[in-house]
């Protein structure tokens, strides 16, 4: 059987069952006005409602009153942020409350990221305290109060409707935006908003109860819906019954049809391609067997796509196997030349003051073999080129020894303060001239290790610095920025710049400078990937040379040591 006859049957079992589906609903939507009698008991329900809730407003606002009272007899607005959120949040659980804020001009001095708002008052009703989250699904009964001897203070307490004395087990509160207190099953937002506009006594079938219910406008945009139970039997719905009845039976059947169908003959070998692709998306290069269930006699349509699928594993197969051989090969040739690199450069640096060393060394020896008396300064040259040799085995030390910085949680305008400090008060940089640009927008967190942080900008200042020795005047620019997700910190110079590609100036042993070990700059960059970071250079068309340094910010739960 071809697919399209398989879509052909499993469109003509859908468009049985959906015809059902929608007789179904047409048969449970039939409405049924109901006689004005009613409109006395579901208006007596509404006012006992709106009594609970005036009741309950009340105590809310005695509440209020007597909290404000404790928070200037505690000394609660005196105390650090931290102590006050955690008193609030003690009082919010003794108080049974949702909200507890305190407001000076309309701002909140509290939970100043709280996403809460001083609402609309509507005494008694029901009010949304957020704009978002999931505090705005929800009506809240709010009540706010001037804390006694400061005026311009207000605390604000909200909770959610207990209804204690409120007996009946239907009803809902909504506006225009949605739902905001309820009891029992409430009818959705587009229903309500239908029965609204036709004020008239409705019923309602909510599972397998019956309710007549009648919406009633209290405030505004602000609607009521009152019901109560009402006897099916009073409802004459034999004839109803017997084609709810006739339509379930002739769903069922189109139901078990169209999952026979489409489930063994048409979903079944789809399944297996999708299991197949899934296996290759794993690294398993499978094919799939088509003289074998489900993909035996599965149509000629769906027997091609195998097929296809088939070759192109065992090409993607056979790629992959020439591709990882090629991938060795090159990851073997890229180790040698890089060996080859850092031995060359580690040879090259020590072979240099051995040199000097031998020569010296043996112009002394004749000196002294022919009796001349060899004055102590010529010494030296030896010790100079020793200590040479002692300076770079420490730096290649200390770039194969390194350890993980040890990040702290601190201000970013904290960091900038203490780098702008350490280098003006460094003493081989009183020639320099530092602009330092700080940023003026609102201080974020940042995870730093500030000795490391001082070893990166020594090197890199230290090399702006020895770029501008033949300058009569040497000016540097320290620009740090805020971006929208990192931090970043720019070093600018006015020198001659690096004269190779930026990219090689962070290769181990590079370097064009006469005395340079080539690894400061690496150094740099491997301090600066403990962060999480990354530091780039560039030469801008001003000729002005930049190194750039990217941050990330802190996240919101991470912890310092000192914190903790």
């Amino acid at each position: 059987m071809g697919i399209r006859l398989k879509i052909a049957l499993g469109f003509a079992l859908l468009t049985i069952v959906v015809v059902s589906v929608v007789s179904f609903w047409a048969a449970q939507s039939l409405g049924f006005s109901l006689d004005s009698s009613d409109l006395s008991k579901l208006e007596t329900i509404k006012e006992q409602l709106l009594a609970s809730l005036f009741e309950e407003q009340r105590d809310l606002d005695q509440l209020a009153v007597q909290t404000a009272a404790a928070l200037v007899d505690t000394g609660f607005m005196t105390r650090k942020n931290n102590l006050r959120q955690r008193q609030a949040e003690t009082i919010k659980s003794a108080l049974s409350a949702d909200w507890l804020e305190v407001y000076k001009d309309s701002e909140p001095l509290i939970f100043a990221q709280s996403t809460f708002k001083i609402p609309d008052i509507r005494r008694g009703l029901p009010v949304r305290i957020a704009d978002s989250g999931p505090y705005s699904y929800r009506g809240y009964l709010f009540s706010q109060t001037r804390l006694p001897q400061n005026s311009q203070l207000t605390l604000c307490l909200a909770r959610l409707p207990l209804l204690k004395n409120f007996t009946h087990d239907f009803f809902c509160i909504f506006d225009a935006a949605g739902i905001l207190i309820k009891r029992g099953p409430a009818p959705e937002l587009s229903i309500l908003k239908q029965m609204q506009s036709e004020n008239v006594t409705h019923q309602l079938k909510i599972g397998e109860d019956m309710y007549r219910i009648r919406i009633f406008k209290i405030a505004g945009d602000l609607r009521v819906l009152t019901g109560y139970p009402a006897q099916r039997a009073t409802l004459s719905r034999s004839l109803v019954d017997q084609l709810m009845l006739r339509l379930a039976i002739l769903e069922v059947v189109g139901l078990l049809l169209l999952g026979f169908f489409l489930g063994r003959k048409l979903f079944a070998p789809l399944g297996a391609l999708r299991h197949g692709i899934e296996q290759v998306a794993d690294g398993h290069w499978k094919e799939i067997p088509l003289n074998k269930p489900p993909m035996q006699n599965s149509g000629d349509e769906i027997e091609n796509v195998a097929l296809s699928f088939n070759r192109m594993v065992r090409e993607l197969s056979s790629a992959q196997t020439r591709l990882i051989d090629v991938q060795k090969e090159l990851a073997k040739k890229d180790k040698m030349a890089a060996l080859g690199r850092f031995s060359a450069g580690i040879a090259h640096e020590i072979n240099n003051p051995l040199g000097t060393i031998l020569v010296t060394a043996s112009m002394l020896k004749e000196a002294a073999a022919a009796g001349k008396q060899v004055p102590p300064e010529d010494f030296d040259a030896i010790l100079d080129e020793v200590r040479r040799c002692r300076d770079i085995i420490a730096t290649l030390r200390t770039y194969t020894g390194r350890t993980q910085p040890q990040l702290i949680k601190m201000n970013f305008s904290e960091l900038m303060r203490q780098i702008s400090d350490f280098l003006e008060n460094e003493a081989s940089f009183k020639d320099l001239l530092i602009n330092i640009s700080l940023p003026d927008q609102p201080d974020r967190k940042v995870l730093a290790d500030i000795k490391a942080m001082y070893q990166v900008f020594n090197n890199l200042v230290k090399n702006s610095a020895e770029a501008m020795s033949d300058m009569p005047e040497k000016r540097l620019n320290l620009i740090a920025e805020i971006m929208s997700d990192h931090f970043i910190i720019k070093i600018q110079d006015y020198g001659r710049g690096f004269e190779c590609l930026p990219e090689h100036i962070f290769e181990p042993l590079f370097t064009t400078k006469p005395q340079g070990t080539g690894l400061g700059l690496i150094i740099c960059q491997a301090i600066i990937d403990g962060h999480h970071g990354r530091i780039e250079a560039t030469r801008l068309e001003n000729s002005i040379t930049e190194f750039s340094i990217m941050l990330p910010f802190a996240e919101p739960d991470t912890l310092s040591k000192e914190e903790k």
